[in-house]
């Protein structure tokens, strides 16, 4: 039977307590909505107040999303990537151990599996894996540099396929008309496909002209993600850092382009949580604007079955288990690295003090941890 909205929001938040992210269960309230799930017409957006929290200190049932890195290989060399150039496929997990942990994965509750790499399209295993998830009621999103999908491997991801995401990392392996022909296969087999685009030092001036471009190929979103350093691309990351002033320039043009973006979604990822400063914490809490939720939100299942709360944290220290050793739920609800992580107790390096701590707390604590710059990271 159709619930009432204030219904769902009660059982979303219940579900979710203090990790919920509220803009995101309000556009989920408003396609039940739309489907007819919903038992009165959506009033509004949900407010910080009207939430119906659990104790501050439960633990979420799931995780939103799974991002699971299906291989490391990958037949390009970008600078920017944090699994390395000389990454392969040894040891990876096999198709029976994926299948499984996507069963386990969809009992806990997740909503999406998010497959990458590498690149997850060298794997003999990405179809298969797909296509389950989407049998056991997963959404499943990949991101791809672009280079294997054929019309044939479209036409067998397209019923199981929430959506493709294109990498455009700076130019670098991928031209814009590269781009725009896998954009074009994608649209003409029906498989809705979205862009991640790394902002650098050298490309922030240019990012209106990229961005009018990208929407010129209607994807349904395009995603703004910010440099961050790994153990393999130091160099590269030295080099393509955002300074504060590139920040700026980046907010002043976004702000002249919001009247572009009325069919493709524009979103940046959580370590730009610092361009949303200016907004009260009500504005922050209905725009979904929660910054870093590793181990909150999400968490990495790497291709040899370690669980890390992030991609760009695949070290020791940041290992929360093994999904050969042990079962996904039980990673997820009782490792005490993820528990500090849920209580934003940060790591620091020595050279950040508590006030440092709290001022990065919303920020990346990838680029915290990796660059040692505490200071200057929002």
């Amino acid at each position: 039977l159709p619930l009432t909205t204030r219904e769902l929001r009660r059982r979303f938040l219940g579900r979710f307590g203090r990790h919920a992210n509220l803009a995101e269960i309000d556009r989920t309230v408003r396609q039940l909505d739309d489907l007819g799930f919903v038992a009165e017409p959506v009033p509004g957006v949900v407010r910080a107040d009207e939430a119906v929290w659990l104790d501050p200190e439960s633990i979420p049932i799931a995780p939103e999303s799974v991002h699971l890195q299906l291989t490391n290989a990958c037949n390009l060399r970008c600078p920017s990537c944090y699994v390395g150039v000389q990454a392969t496929d040894e040891g990876s997990l096999s198709l029976e151990r994926l299948l499984t942990l996507v069963d386990e994965i969809a009992e806990l509750g997740v909503f999406q599996l998010a497959l990458g790499g590498g690149e997850p399209l060298m794997s003999p295993h990405a179809v298969p894996v797909v296509q389950h998830a989407r049998r056991r009621g997963l959404l499943s999103h990949v991101t791809t540099n672009g280079w294997l999908l054929t019309k044939s491997l479209v036409a067998q991801l397209r019923e199981a396929i929430g959506e493709v995401r294109l990498s455009f990392n700076d130019g670098f392996s991928i031209s814009q008309e590269f781009l725009a022909k896998k954009a074009a296969l994608l649209q003409a087999e029906g498989v809705p496909f979205g862009v991640n685009v790394i902002v650098t030092h050298r490309n922030v001036r240019q990012v209106s002209e990229l961005l009018r471009w990208f929407v010129s190929l209607r994807p349904a979103t395009i995603t703004l993600i910010r440099p961050k350093p790994s153990p393999h691309n130091r160099t590269w990351y030295d080099a393509n850092a955002l300074s504060a002033h590139d920040s700026w320039l980046l907010l002043r043009q976004l702000r002249r382009l919001e009247p572009l973006f009325t069919e493709t979604d524009l979103t940046v990822d959580c370590a730009f949580s610092h361009l949303f400063g200016g907004l009260s914490e009500a504005e922050l809490a209905a725009r979904g604007v929660a910054g870093c939720s590793m181990g909150e939100r999400f968490v990495v299942v790497a291709s040899n079955g370690d669980v890390y709360p992030c991609s760009y944290l695949r070290r020791e220290e940041f290992k929360a288990g093994n999904v050969i050793e042990q079962s996904f739920s039980r990673i997820w609800q009782t490792s005490p690295l993820l528990a500090r992580l849920r209580a934003r107790q940060e790591y620091s390096d020595g050279h950040c003090g508590p006030r440092a701590k709290r001022q990065i707390s919303v920020g990346c604590r990838a680029i915290q941890v990796n660059a040692a710059q505490c200071a200057s990271v929002p």
